[in-house]
């Protein structure tokens, strides 16, 4: 069974329309990207799967339960997490404490456990504590975990949302646009922990414009042109499409 189905979705919002009929499925453990030029519904749909809009029709099914009707939190609790174009950091608050404010588990917030249940509460905020640190290592951002958020490059902070998608516990992770704006090095980087995450069996959908650093790093790709699926495949085949050339600058790509 897959991990991620999306059925038959599509989002109109008047004469407008998104995207329709979109149809597929992601796998456990799978790494797949998703390509297409300005306007063709790629975020938009993005925001559909993960509860950030609501589609005029069809099924979004994470792990066997449809979700639909579901929050953005109840979908989190899922596993089911997405990152954005432009990250969404609290400036004001260190790395470390960032990732911290994104742990699931925070009694500690509850006026009841910290009155009655203060040693649950603070075994929590321990094992978030490691578990943030343990992140912070992982993403190559240690030595920066007590500078602010707003002090980092672009590629940090795209690290830095990774780290707290991380902190989720998450089975899916859906990349807006990883790699933008990010120097050449980091996007190295990101590529590499992308990979890591993809081995530990997460499974990741990549939304990206520079189709050469997605394509050295995801085995599929599906694109999209004017809110439609126009194909699917292997990078190589995909981006040969004539289909996909001409919704990239009247065939070029």
């Amino acid at each position: 069974m897959a991990l991620l189905s999306v059925h038959d979705l599509s989002a109109h919002f008047g004469a407008f329309t998104a995207f329709e009929h979109i149809t597929f499925d992601l796998e456990q453990g799978s790494l797949t990207g998703l390509i297409g030029s300005n306007g063709a519904g790629k975020s938009t749909l993005f925001s559909a799967i993960t509860g950030y809009l609501t589609p005029t029709s069809g099924q979004v099914l994470f792990a066997g339960t449809e979700v639909g009707r579901y929050a953005i939190e109840q979908r989190v609790r899922l596993g089911l997490t997405r990152t954005f174009q432009v990250p969404r950091e609290f400036s004001g608050l260190t790395v470390f404490q960032n990732l911290m404010a994104a742990a699931p588990n925070q009694d500690g917030e509850n006026l009841r456990s910290l009155v009655f249940a203060q040693g649950k509460v603070r075994q929590q905020e321990r094992d978030n504590a490691e578990r943030a640190r343990g992140i912070l290592d992982f993403l190559k951002l240690d030595k920066l975990a007590s500078e602010r958020a707003s002090s980092l490059s672009g590629g940090q902070k795209k690290l830095l949302e990774l780290g707290r998608v991380l902190m989720l516990e998450p089975r899916c992770i859906m990349l807006d646009e990883p790699f933008a704006g990010v120097n050449p090095v980091l996007i190295q980087e990101l590529s590499n922990r992308i990979k890591d995450l993809h081995a530990r069996g997460i499974a990741l959908f990549v939304i990206e414009h520079d189709l050469t650093s997605l394509s050295r790093l995801v085995p599929k790709l599906y694109a999209m042109d004017r809110g439609r699926m126009i194909a699917e495949g292997a990078p190589e085949h995909v981006l040969k499409d004539p289909k996909v050339r001409e919704a990239y600058m009247g065939g070029v790509i």
